[in-house]
């Protein structure tokens, strides 16, 4: 982690961003239905009414992922950011001026933007533009904070709803991931090591001795995005992504209540427990293996182990298969998130990454909203989860294939080395 005899500044990126992702992405992501009871009590709504919430954040990173995307790469990350944090904190606070849920989906649609103008879209561009050697462990690290977070702060919410309600309790994680988050946006982030006079991590490296990883991800396509749209590995890498989000919230959303269906409630929490723990060492171990062996050996590991979860849940009455699927998928999970930014480097390029990410993150967040709607309307036709399973394992050998698949096609379009420290047109 040391170029020469200090701490290569990018590690304190890394640092950085696990305080964002720990803070401002689980409110979005992982801990919104902590507050579902006490607000649709309050409030009188439905659960899915409450549930729309989320979804209209989601849907807000659609639209606005490829215009972020552009912006950083133009040089506006440290305002995108300031602006970013200061708005979503903000916004998250006037879910607790709420007084039905047409008041919630304004704050929804506020939040949405801010959310997606100053978390994961920077964190990741930074991350790329930092490393050439050690992306993956970057990026896994990065996005360890999301589990790491959700476990901690899954606590210190059921404790505010407890002791204080709903709405203050949405006022003090506001107030939580501002003091948290906007030092780090205004005094550490740096979009790219030329901020610093630095090169990025492993860039003084020679080609005979970088990893697999890193060769990969740092070529320049010979083809701009806009060009690759009609292209085979185009066509396959966007149909991955699609299916990776929806097969994502398809799993996070309903495995608590499949599990719970089968297994007495402190046993569901119990597996739950481990796979959020495991998933958080999973992040790791993929990071390891893309900078060691590449993205198609991540992707091999990454949807092996999570469609060996979803096989294993069709046996899920028998408690020993149950904690092997606990393992599986807590193995799997970060393909939801380190994955695509890996992949999206090594088809597209270096130089293409930032407009190739903004469409590949709009392209997954319409996955992730349909997931979780996906599953529950086949356990409401078919009254059981498992053809749900059974259309997940399709799903997730699909996604493999076409990461595998757009990464293979995409080769011929591919030059040498790209300069970590090129300015994106």
């Amino acid at each position: 982690m040391k170029e020469g005899k200090r701490i290569f500044y990018g590690w304190w990126i890394v640092a950085g961003c696990v305080a964002i992702t720990a803070t401002m992405v689980p409110l979005v992501m992982s801990l919104s239905g902590k507050y579902a009871l006490a607000v649709i009590d309050e409030l009188q709504i439905s659960r899915s009414q409450f549930m729309l919430v989320n979804t209209i954040v989601q849907l807000i990173g659609i639209f606005l992922s490829p215009i972020v995307s552009k912006r950083i790469a133009s040089g506006q990350m440290k305002v995108l950011q300031v602006v970013g944090v200061i708005g979503f904190c903000i916004s998250y606070f006037t879910y607790s001026l709420a007084q039905g849920a047409v008041h919630l989906y304004i704050s929804s649609i506020f939040v949405g933007l801010f959310y997606w103008a100053s978390t994961i879209i920077p964190i990741t561009y930074m991350i790329t533009m930092w490393f050439k050697e050690k992306r993956g462990l970057a990026m896994s690290i990065a996005m360890a904070g999301i589990g790491l977070g959700g476990t901690i702060f899954s606590q210190v919410i059921t404790m505010f709803l407890n002791n204080y309600g709903w709405r203050t309790t949405y006022q003090l994680m506001a107030g939580i991931a501002l003091v948290c988050s906007l030092p780090i946006v205004l005094f550490v982030f740096k979009s790219s090591p030329e901020e610093k006079g630095l090169v990025a991590f492993g860039a003084n490296v020679a080609p005979a001795n970088q990893s697999e990883g890193a060769i990969e991800e740092s070529k320049n396509s010979s083809i701009t995005v806009k060009a690759s749209y009609s292209k085979v590995f185009f066509i396959l890498a966007m149909m991955g992504m699609f299916l990776n989000g929806l097969i994502n919230t398809g799993a996070l959303s309903n495995f608590p209540a499949a599990i719970q269906e089968m297994h007495d409630p402190a046993t569901s929490a119990n597996i739950i427990s481990i796979y959020s723990f495991v998933g958080i060492f999973g992040k790791l171990i993929l990071g390891w293996v893309n900078d060691r062996f590449g993205v198609v050996a991540s992707s091999v590991f990454g949807c092996g182990s999570f469609l060996l979860a979803f096989i294993l849940m069709l046996f899920g009455d028998s408690l020993g298969i149950m904690y092997l699927m606990a393992f599986a998928f807590g193995l799997g999970t970060p393909i939801g998130t380190v994955s695509p930014p890996l992949i999206t480097a090594g088809v597209f390029g270096q130089k293409n990454y930032p407009e190739a990410y903004g469409l590949v993150s709009s392209v997954g967040t319409i996955g992730t909203a349909l997931g979780s709607v996906f599953v529950a309307s086949i356990l409401d036709a078919s009254g059981s989860y498992q053809t749900a399973w059974l259309f997940m394992i399709v799903f997730t050998a699909l996604t493999l294939f076409g990461w595998v698949g757009s990464y293979v096609t995409s080769r011929k379009y591919f030059t040498g080395n790209a300069e970590l420290s090129e300015t994106v047109d």
